[in-house]
């Protein structure tokens, strides 16, 4: 619609609409910190810029349910702006094509209702909320209707053209602000959904890999930890040893005659055997100690904060545990005896050779050798004599 003839005396009056509307765009504009914000909270904001500056009596939205009925979601007066007081209200509703505002929803076009008291659209039920003139707007969102814009005054022939160019703005920038918080709440829902399923596979594949990793260090036939798992335990236990002065010691421990058990009884008595034994290891341990199945017929221990006497004293009762136990295989009486090597490992050696678990299991495997020279069934503690008997043969 043009705007023709305008006198020198009705220029003043254009140009303050004109700065106005102008003045209510920019606003809406400015509406920041949409990702914080529900619809409910963006309208209201969007009302109440159209409210501080245009001259409007009261504005509302009607947001249209999945039930194609239009509900009144939130509204606002120029009373309530201005005091911040709320008014009492009755919130209506009405059907497609109902009244003024069901017209602008089933049209999609703007309906101007100029004089209310005469003009049919306005249904005759809502005479205690008679307006003067009301203008409803249709707004789209993510090309559906979403909802309309309804603002009243109470005076009849109120609006202006300047009013209807200003609502056919403000409702494209209010319903390309409703498309884009939807489709940002859509994608904050998405990630929300995604970042719960990587989560839940993140937490199967730690999970998953706890599980591999407990079963690659676990010796599949005793249930005993395996020589990785010694090796990674020990070496922590040998650095805190070193930290805090303590002394620990390893014992190796070989079965004696275990091959002529397999080759006599089988190899299914033979695991029956370090079945037995591998249990009794364990009931001898403490929850601080460490024991694993070191390969074939050997076992480690590795006792922390253990002098050498008392891990003698542990070595023994280890020995007797085992040869206290008793099998019957082939109707045959069966036992078996053990030879252990033992290094003690003092807080001197860890300062003067590092934590070199190597060396301190090869210091154990020559007193473990001599115990089995020596007769097999004993407890040999290592010594340096050692060292110079290996370096002579």
């Amino acid at each position: 619609m043009e705007i023709q003839n305008i006198d020198v005396l009705g220029f003043h009056d254009v140009l303050l609409d004109l700065l106005n509307a102008l003045s209510a765009v920019r606003a809406l504009s400015e509406i920041d910190n949409l990702q914080k914000i529900s619809d409910k909270q963006l309208i209201r904001e969007a009302l109440s810029v159209l409210i501080s500056n245009q001259d409007m009596e009261r504005c509302s939205f009607f947001i249209k349910t999945d039930d194609n009925e239009l509900v009144n979601l939130t509204g606002l007066s120029s009373y309530e702006a201005a005091t911040g007081q709320s008014e009492n209200y009755t919130p209506l509703t009405f059907r497609l094509g109902e009244g003024v505002i069901g017209l602008a929803a089933q049209t999609g076009k703007l309906q101007h209702c100029t004089n209310c008291a005469s003009d049919s659209r306005f249904s005759i039920d809502q005479e205690t909320l008679m307006p003067g003139s009301i203008i409803s707007v249709p707004v789209m969102a993510l090309g559906e209707l979403f909802g309309v814009l309804n603002i009243s005054h109470p005076e009849a022939d109120h609006f202006s053209d300047w009013h209807i160019r200003l609502l056919e703005i403000y409702k494209n920038m209010l319903g390309q602000m409703l498309s884009n918080l939807r489709l940002f709440q859509q994608m904050e829902q998405q990630i929300t959904l995604k970042t719960k399923h990587l989560q839940k596979a993140l937490n199967e594949a730690t999970a998953l890999k706890q599980r591999f990793e407990n079963l690659s260090m676990v010796d599949n036939l005793t249930q005993l930890h395996n020589r990785r798992f010694f090796y990674t335990h020990a070496t922590k236990a040998l650095a805190m040893a070193k930290r805090y002065g303590d002394n620990l010691c390893m014992l190796l421990l070989d079965l004696d005659y275990f091959k002529s058990i397999n080759d006599t009884y089988g190899h299914n008595n033979g695991d029956q055997v370090l079945i037995d034994v591998a249990q009794a290891l364990s009931r001898q341990m403490r929850e601080s100690d460490i024991v694993a199945r070191f390969g074939g017929e050997e076992f480690v221990i590795l006792f922390r904060k253990t002098d050498c006497a008392n891990g003698l004293y542990f070595a023994e009762r280890i020995r007797e545990a085992i040869a206290a136990l008793q099998w019957t295989f082939k109707k045959q009486k069966v036992s078996i005896s053990v030879s252990i090597g033992m290094y003690c490992i003092t807080h001197n050696n860890l300062q003067k050779q590092g934590e070199n678990i190597d060396t301190f299991i090869h210091y154990a495997d020559l007193a473990m050798y001599k115990a089995k020279s020596n007769g097999k069934n004993q407890v040999v503690v290592f010594s340096k004599d050692l060292l110079q008997s290996t370096k002579t043969k």
